[in-house]
Formats: C-alpha cells, structure tokens, sequence
C-alpha cells in the first residue's frame, strides 16, 4: 500500500496561511482530556480551530517552541512536505504538518503585532507551500500519518499509535477472519512494523476500551498505557482474565472489574453509619494498590493465590500479597543464594592463605551446605486452579470413545455409551486400564491428576522424578466425543531441547489436551535434585470426574468429596441424608455419619442407636459398607460429569447388589452422572438388570485379549436381561444351563 500512496496523483500549491486548517482529530491529541471527536463539516469552524491550535501549542506554547525556534532561526525548510486535504471553496485541511502550520500561525500573529520573527521570510504567510492528496480513502490518510508518526522519525505516544491502528482495522472486524489478516497484513506491510508489535498494541488498546466502559472510565489517563500493557504481556494474568486472543476480549468480568480496581482510586462505604451526621459523606477514598508497571511484574508472580489476593486487597498493599504469597521468601533465598557463590568465589580466589586454623570453621559450613542439598527430588505438582469446560447443562455424556494407545490396548472404540457402562472380562483384559484411560480423557491437561493416579495405583506415597522416569515411557493418545464436541489428549516423554541445569535434567512429559478443536499444552520438565518446572497457560477439564478403586483412596479427595455432599441438596435434602438412610436399609441401627476432627486427624464416625455409650469409626464396620459410603459420596462431587468405578462388586456382600446397583443408578440420574465401572462378579452385572431400573440406560461391554490384541462385544441392557433370564448368560464370556 505504500507503493499505492506514492502513485497517487499529487498536486503541489501555495496558498495563504488562512487557507489551512488544522485537523481538530489529529492522533497527537486524541488523548486530551478535553478533546472531543469533531464532524468533518464542522472543521473550520473558529472554536473547532482555536480549540486544536490549544491542543497542538500546549500552554504557552510550549508545545511547539522548537519549531518557533527553529524557523526565527532558519527560516521555512521544505525537510517535510505540508500535506492537506482539499475541503472544496479554497479550504485545505492539513494531514500530516499539523504542529508546523500552528508554528507559522503564531508567527503570523507575533508578525501582525510587530514583533520580530527572526529569517522567517513573512512572505511565506501568503505563500505555503503544501501537496493536496485527492483521495478520499479513509485507509490510505491513516497510513499517512502512520508511516510518519508510527514508524516514521516523528513518532507519537504509543497510545495515540496503537490508536491509530485500531482505528484503521475496526471497520473490518465483522468480516471473515481471512479478510480480517489481510488486512493487518496490509497494514503491516504499509508501516513496516511486524505484525507481533501489531496485535499487542490491539489487545493492550482493546483492555483500555473495556477500563474506558467501566466504573473508573473517569480516571483514565494516556499516561496508564504502561499499566494496560504490562497486564496483557503476563502470560499468567491473561490467563487469569480468560483473556479471547482471537477477539481481544476478557472473558472472566469479575477478575476484570477486579484488576481495574487494583490500579484505581475507589470508594468503599464507612461502616459506622451511626457515628456520622447527616452531612458528612459515608464513603472514604482510597488511593490505587497499583501504580507502576512494574508492579504488574510482581502482581503476575501470585496472581493465582487468592489467598495472597485477599491480603493484597485487605491491606491495600501490593508488597503485603507478594509477601503472603511467599514469592517475597523466593526472592530473598535467590538474594542469599547469590551472595553465597560470590563468597565462595571470593574466598576461592584466597586459597592460598587458608591456614589449620580455618579448617574447622569451612568443614562446619560445608556440612551446613550438605544438609541443605535435597537426596532426591520428588515430583510434588500441587494442584493448582482450574476451570471445567463442561460444568453445568450437560445435554449428553460421552457417546463415544477410542482408546488409540494405552498401557497395550490399541485401537479400541466404543459406541453406543450409555449412563450406565459395564467392563466385563477374564483377568488381565484390560478393564482397568480402559478405565484409567477414560478418567484420563475427563482430567484433560491436569497433568498433577495424572500424576496423582499413576502415584496411587503403585501405592507410591511421594513420586519420584526417577520413578516416573522408569514407569512412564510409553504414549497415550485417547479420543472420545462429550456433550457433542470432539475431544482427545496426548501424553508423551521426550528431551526438551533448550533446559538449563542440563547435568540436573532427567525428562520432560507433556499433555495435551483438546476440546472443540481448541488445544492447551501442560508441559513438566525434571530434575534429578531441582524442582520440577511447569509450563502452561491454564488447566482445564473436560468434566467433573473421580476415580474409585477398591485398593487406594486419596483421603484429600474424600473430604472434597465429602464437602459436595453436604453442600448439594436434591429436594430439600443433601446427599449425606440420602446415603445415610441407604445405609440405614442395610443396618437399622445406624443412626447418621459425621466427620470430626480432632488433634489435625478428621475422621468419619459412625452413631449407631446400637451403641449408645460410645461411636466408632466407620473404619470399624465392614469393609462392604465403607465401599459403599466412599462410592456413594463422590456422585455429587461429579455432577454433569463421570465417575470411573474399578471392581464395583469388590467387599459388597452379594445379597446387597441388587439394592447398591438401584441406589447408584439412582444417584447417576439424580447427579445427571455418567458410569463406568469394572466387575468380575456375575452376580453384580446381572444385579443391574435384575433390579428393574432404567435397564434401557445401560451397556454392557465383553473385553477379550488375544495376545496384544484387544476386542469387545457389547449388549444394550434390555437385549442383555432377555438372555440373562433365557439362558443364563454370563457377560464375562461364559453360559449356564
């Protein structure tokens, strides 16, 4: 386009000094406090022109004293063309030499009144010379002034450029995307900047339209530019934000309104209403918690403790929510750190004047040092927050799902996926592993679940980065089909190339997550003796979900678990009161379960109208009621998601499956929860049909393996009651009588 600008037929003139008009919407200005967008046909209105003189001379005209200056002292130098726009009856409006014009102007003045304007010729009054443009192309005037004032040797404010560039690309937004980057390719073409420097001054002006609409619209200032830029260069605050960088638009509103508060003056009510009279105003006002940008800098550093946040915002202090956060701590360690190999290096370049009397002092501290060196790192990923991609208003669970690789299986799909799914198969077919491989597609990129159930199944109470590195080789790639998007993950081990501590370094893991086309990596780099370094944007699941199994339990996730469950309530009653009456119908004599804690140890207990003098933990019952009261709590901690259920007949006394495979189908339906479970038991999968609930709402599966080979029959549950009742068909692979 800038080869377009050059062909353009132009018209040079002179005409006289009253025949221009500055632009009142000159970019240089837009930002004044006191401008306001001005009509085309009200351009050379007098007050319109004496407003923009104001605006471009500044007080005093302070603005422009260069150039006054400049030309007393070498009169007019044609270095940049005067370029204008022709307003038809003699009028000219300038384009680009706005401040130029406004310097002959006040000349013209000092001239009039007979003061002396040094070499200026006054002839140039009658005289300017100037190039008229006759284009009207809105397009090709804003690459005027941006080749100039952007990437020109005259350039503005960056929040006048970014303006600028805005201004040019607005119109195009509504059309397709491809439109859309033709035409910033266009435009970067036609500045020559690139298009990186492009879209962060987009995404930076359209946070600053979103402060502009907000309650501290008022307090905005082109001097916070700075601020607004920091904030959207944070990989973790854009995050936070849920930050759309296809459409430049903050999703999360409430860590909006949020942030926006931190950097302005706000108001909060005084509570002590009583205490004031009735003039006195009941609001008191608080200075920003944030001011610089580089305090954006520090605020990134814990953005995701919202316990530190909470203090932040408390204390009104930012240096108060770094140091709750405990990055304060992080910063001294490196401080101490750095000091200590300057120390060493010091004392190194001394060696020679080490004497006998020293060695008792520098063994003491190289045990200290000893002691600090960890044996061995573990691999302790906190769980960190997260969003759920499907939360809430769940039409459909999976319909379907393939297991492409997975600890042996291999290309393994399943259709026809009901609420209730049963694995049925011999030993070692690989129902539990296709169970993993399911809750694996649920949890997505939360690379610390996975983690977290690789660390339980193996009984292992603190993974190590050596363990993981012997147990996890080989790759996972799971697909499936949830609420009608397309959904997959892929987990790998590779050697990331560019790591320092490479002598420290043992593996990266990455997984990848996919929903709806729209994909989140969550990549783990380990170290043999350093912390574990992540990297991701955010984690998100697909949905709610829980893995249980008869051999291990997280007692962390039973109290969350346990939490949903006296928080949701399903017709005036929680969940708790519903397993608890279940239960009830097993033995008459419970009575209700509470959690207690005491000395820091929470325990369920079990009151019991059997033993009126004392509780005793749930621990002290059977094993079958335990297994019972763990699988029932989770229902509503996975509400409008999944529960993955390994052995589900597993200490449940066969006389009560009929009643347990009622109630849990009962609360999937109830929790709108989708089930898979594993059973070795004919008498647990023919509990589901035999007690007449919704068998149109389950699908049972037969795995077989024949070497690495996995296949699968499956059954819809009616089809599978008739030959259940006709000849006694056993889903494991077997029949009777």
């Amino acid at each position: 386009m800038t080869e377009n600008l050059s062909n353009e037929r132009i018209q040079r003139v002179s005409k006289y000094l009253k025949n221009l008009f500055l632009d009142p919407n000159n970019y240089r200005f837009i930002d004044h406090e006191k401008h306001e967008q001005v009509s085309e046909e009200k351009v050379t209105d007098t007050r319109v022109q004496k407003a923009a003189r104001l605006f471009i001379e500044g007080k005093n005209r302070e603005n422009i004293r260069d150039l006054i200056a400049s030309l007393k002292a070498n009169g007019f130098l044609e270095v940049d063309v005067i370029q204008v726009q022709d307003l038809g009856d003699n009028r000219f409006k300038v384009l680009e030499g706005n401040r130029r014009v406004a310097a002959l102007k006040c000349l013209q003045e000092d001239y009039d009144s007979g003061l002396p304007i040094g070499n200026l010729d006054p002839a140039i009054f009658k005289k300017v010379p100037f190039e008229i443009h006759e284009f009207d192309d809105r397009d090709k005037h804003l690459i005027l002034m941006g080749l100039k004032h952007i990437s020109g040797n005259k350039k503005w404010a960056t929040f006048n450029q970014a303006t600028l560039i805005y201004d040019y690309l607005k119109p195009y937004q509504p059309q397709s995307s491809e439109s859309y980057v033709q035409k910033e390719e266009q435009l970067v073409g036609s500045l020559g900047i690139t298009k990186h420097k492009l879209r962060a001054m987009q995404r930076v002006y359209n946070l600053i339209l979103e402060y502009q609409k907000s309650d501290y619209s008022d307090q905005f200032e082109s001097t916070m530019y700075g601020l607004f830029e920091e904030i959207i260069k944070k990989p973790t605050i854009r995050a936070w934000l849920d930050w759309d960088d296809d459409n430049y638009y903050p999703r999360n509103r409430a860590n909006l309104d949020r942030i926006f508060s931190w950097i302005s003056k706000t108001e909060e009510r005084i509570h002590d209403d009583d205490e004031l009279d009735d003039f006195d105003d009941p609001y008191e006002e608080f200075e920003p918690i944030i001011t610089k940008s580089l305090e954006i800098r520090d605020l990134s550093l814990f953005i995701n403790n919202e316990q530190a946040l909470s203090v932040m915002e408390e204390e009104r202090s930012l240096a108060q929510g770094l140091m709750a956060s405990g990055t304060k701590d992080k910063q001294n360690y490196s401080q101490a750190l750095s000091k200590l190999k300057d120390n060493i290096t010091s004392l190194k370049s001394y060696q020679n004047l080490i004497s006998s009397e020293d060695f008792d002092q520098l063994k003491e501290a190289k045990e200290q040092l000893y002691q600090l060196l960890p044996k061995q790192q573990l691999v302790d990923i906190e769980e960190g927050n997260f969003s759920v991609a499907f939360e809430y208003s769940i039409s459909q669970h999976f319909s379907e799902i393939s297991v492409e690789s997975y600890k042996g299986i291999s290309g393994l799909k399943l259709d026809s996926l009901n609420r209730i799914n049963i694995f049925a198969g011999m030993n070692n077919s690989g129902k539990t592993s296709l169970l993993e491989a399911i809750y694996l597609l649920s949890i997505q990129n939360d690379i610390s679940s996975f983690f977290k159930l690789a660390a339980l199944k193996n009984k292992v109470l603190k993974l190590s980065t050596s363990w993981l590195n012997q147990e996890l080789n080989s790759s996972i790639k799971v697909s499936g089909k949830f609420n009608n998007c397309k959904t997959q993950v892929e987990f790998s081990k590779f050697e990331a190339g560019n790591i320092d501590k490479r002598e420290d370094y043992i593996a990266s893991y990455s997984l990848i997550s996919t929903i709806d086309q729209s994909s989140l990596p969550n990549t783990v780099h380990t170290y043999a003796h350093s912390p574990l370094i992540r990297e991701n944007e955010r984690v998100v699941k697909l949905c709610n979900s829980v893995f249980k199994s008869p051999y291990f339990y997280d007692p962390e996730d039973v109290m969350k678990e346990h939490t949903r469950a006296v928080e949701v309530k399903v017709k005036g009653r929680s969940l708790i009161n519903i397993i608890v009456n279940f239960l009830k119908e097993i033995d008459s004599n419970i009575q209700n379960i509470r959690l207690v804690e005491h000395d820091e140890i929470r325990r369920f207990i079990v009151e019991s109208s059997e033993l009126s003098d004392k509780d005793l933990d749930i621990t002290n019952y059977g094993e079958g009621l335990q297994r019972i009261w763990y699988i029932a709590l989770s229902f509503a901690a996975c509400s409008n998601g999944i529960i993955c259920i390994d052995e589900f007949e597993t200490a449940i006394h066969y006389s009560l499956l009929i009643k347990f495979t009622k109630f849990t189908q009962e609360l999937a339906e109830e929790f709108n929860v989708q089930v898979f479970l594993t059973s070795h038991s004919k008498e647990c999968i023919d509990a589901f049909l035999l007690n007449e609930y919704c068998n149109e709402s389950i699908s049972g599966f037969l795995l077989e393996k024949n070497g690495k080979e996995m296949s699968k029959k499956q059954v819809d549950g009616i089809r599978l009651l008739q030959l259940i009742e006709s000849i006694d068909l056993d889903i494991r692979g077997a029949t009777h009588g």
